[in-house]
């Protein structure tokens, strides 16, 4: 609620005048008539009856706007959890999704690896047959110069 100390031009002396004349509130100091505000001891002046009575009537707008500004904020408040439930779950299923490559990845990994070591063994299988080779050539020429 606003007070009348909250309107321009007026003060504590002002409004103990205003209240020996039954106006105690802003709103009935706004919808009260020039010519009755003029006969208040302090407001006999047309410029001063006219600016207090104007500044009443925006104190009361101003009021008006302010009440109606948490109504608005409230319906964002509320709004707000409906739009962020669809970011969660994208979040949720890029986290999934991006579990499903890691593993697909991980897989090839694996594969990777095993051929790797496939390559090794048969790599390795290969130098033993060699050696083998090598050593029953030189067993078989030993053999031979014996008999010459």
């Amino acid at each position: 609620m606003v007070k009348l100390t909250d309107v321009a031009g007026i003060g504590p002396a002002a409004v103990k005048l205003l209240a020996e004349h039954n106006i105690k509130t802003v709103e009935a100091l706004a919808s009260i008539s020039l010519a009755e505000l003029q006969k208040i001891s302090g407001f006999s002046g047309d410029i001063r009856a006219r600016a207090v009575k104007k500044s009443a009537s925006d104190c009361l707008h101003k009021a008006a706007k302010q009440l109606a500004a948490p109504v608005k904020s409230a319906q964002t408040t509320v709004k707000k959890p409906v739009s962020e439930k669809p970011v969660v779950s994208r979040a949720l299923n890029q986290a999934a999704t991006g579990a499903a490559e890691d593993k697909k990845k991980n897989k090839k990994d694996d594969e990777k690896k095993e051929k790797v070591k496939d390559k090794d063994k048969k790599k390795k299988e290969k130098n033993k047959d060699k050696k083998k080779n090598k050593n029953k050539d030189s067993k078989k020429k030993g053999k031979n110069k014996k008999k010459s």
